[in-house]
């Protein structure tokens, strides 16, 4: 899980950004026992620290350049008059020990500063892995280059940062803090749930309300819960009720306890809506299946796809029926309901797939190579115009056509960094899919033979309630 922070720095804005890109910490080595960090104005001595050495570096800037990004700062406060108060913000975000590489924690800090603050301030991100675990450092300008509006570091600027980390997260399979201390929901399973989006807990509820649809005893809903992949745990080892009887669905990692599901979800209360019911109902009803309808067309049939992208079509097909059809599948693997949440994503490198006509391993790599080429070169002549908008407000001119052009290049800088993020993904992510197909696969193939066997949760079309008398 990434833990977040952020705070205002008032003293020597060049010891910061000498301490976040440090050399001797942003080199990968063999990790060592965490060091303290307490002062900021004593951060050059830290950065100092000449034991923390390795080979590979990992520093990157957003609208400034590493080897002057302090002059250049300074340059932005002076232009607009704000040379006082807060010179910088210095964020941090930190991963759990053995969660992430340090390329995919710098990968994700650059990510995540390129969302929150990379339209209008300098930022200098540097992934540190001198300690136990890879954390990234974040010196954000106090002063926009963009528009000299200062920072505010609001609440809802901090809740942002937050949210976005998370969903970062999620989307390298990292795990987040769920409910945070306190009393309150996690943001962005809050924000999930107010936008109507499926979380976690609103799949594994829908799976509960299912199973309760179709019990009219208790020992039938743990059976369909347990035959739909879930684990229950109600009793210790001696045998005794637990106090927070707790639910783990098919592939997750950890129990969720029923009470914390809601009102509605805790054990009694479960049981209590069983009785309600006075018949039983079927939670996946049997689909009827149609012969195939065979025409004649004309002209050519459209070649068929293939490859990655065939199996990006297939994969977002099969998520779009669980959002639309959700009693169409029995037990399909939570790993899969997990993607629900992330239907956007895969949405857009399906897109991305299908309008380059990417297919191979090998097309998606030169896709990749050539886009990081083209952003290179886009970041590189905005530099250009950035100094030449510079010498002219200097003059006390204005040139708006530069902006224009400064404004227009940025626009496809961020469109073709994005499509570099998603390369990255759908390389890491494809196999993941392809080996979660195999097991829906087999899953149906089970379904079938349950089907035709007739021994979907035991007889069928029985009305009228259960002899209650035997309830566990």
């Amino acid at each position: 899980m990434a833990v977040t922070s952020i705070w205002p720095v008032k003293s020597r804005l060049d010891h910061v950004i000498n301490y976040a890109r440090n050399p001797e910490k942003t080199r990968e080595r063999s990790l060592v026992s965490q060091a303290s960090l307490h002062a900021i104005d004593n951060v050059i001595e830290y950065a100092a620290d000449t034991i923390k050495t390795e080979e590979r570096t990992y520093v990157s800037c957003l609208n400034c350049r590493e080897d002057n990004a302090a002059v250049q700062m300074m340059e932005t406060k002076r232009y607009w008059g704000k040379t006082d108060g807060r010179l910088c913000f210095h964020g941090y975000q930190s991963f759990a020990a053995g969660e992430v590489t340090a390329e995919t924690a710098h990968a994700i800090g650059v990510k995540l500063a390129e969302e929150l603050w990379g339209e209008r301030f300098e930022v200098v991100i540097a992934t540190h892995c001198n300690t136990g675990h890879y954390h990234n450092h974040f010196v954000i300008n106090s002063v926009s280059w963009a528009d000299g509006y200062k920072f505010n570091n609001s609440k809802l600027d901090y809740a942002e940062m937050r949210k976005i980390s998370d969903r970062l997260c999620r989307e390298h399979a990292i795990s987040v803090i769920d409910v945070p201390s306190g009393k309150g929901k996690h943001y962005a399973q809050w924000s999930a749930e107010k936008n109507g989006k499926p979380t976690y807990r609103s799949m594994i509820r829908a799976d509960i309300d299912r199973a309760i649809r179709a019990s009219t005893t208790e020992r039938d809903f743990i059976r369909i819960m347990q035959k739909m992949g879930y684990e229950l745990k109600t009793r210790g080892k001696s045998g005794e009720p637990l106090k927070y009887p707790a639910i783990k669905p098919p592939d997750a990692k950890g129990y969720f306890r029923f009470h914390k599901l809601g009102e509605e979800y805790s054990l009694d209360a479960i049981k209590n809506r069983i009785l309600d019911n006075i018949s039983k109902q079927y939670p996946f009803p049997v689909a009827e299946h149609h012969a195939p309808r065979k025409f004649r067309v004309r002209g050519k049939v459209r070649r068929s796809v293939t490859g990655l992208q065939a199996l990006y079509f297939r994969y977002c097909y099969e998520l779009h029926i669980l959002v639309k059809h959700p009693t169409s599948v029995k037990r399909v693997s939570f790993l899969l309901k997990e993607d629900i949440t992330k239907l956007d994503r895969l949405d857009a490198q399906t897109r991305l797939l299908a309008r380059n006509h990417i297919r191979t391993g090998e097309d998606l790599s030169a896709y990749q190579l050539n886009a990081e080429a083209a952003v290179q070169a886009l970041v590189e002549k905005r530099h250009e115009l950035r100094n030449e908008l510079k010498c002219v407000k200097r003059r006390n001119g204005v040139d708006d056509a530069v902006k224009a052009q400064i404004k227009e290049l940025t626009a496809e800088i961020r469109a073709k960094r994005k499509e570099v993020v998603l390369c990255s993904e759908i390389a890491d992510r494809s196999k993941q899919v392809r080996e979660k197909l195999e097991r829906l696969n087999e899953q149906k193939k089970l379904e079938r033979k349950e089907r035709d066997e007739h021994e979907l949760f035991g007889r069928r079309g029985r009305t009228g309630r259960e002899n209650v008398a035997g309830r566990g």
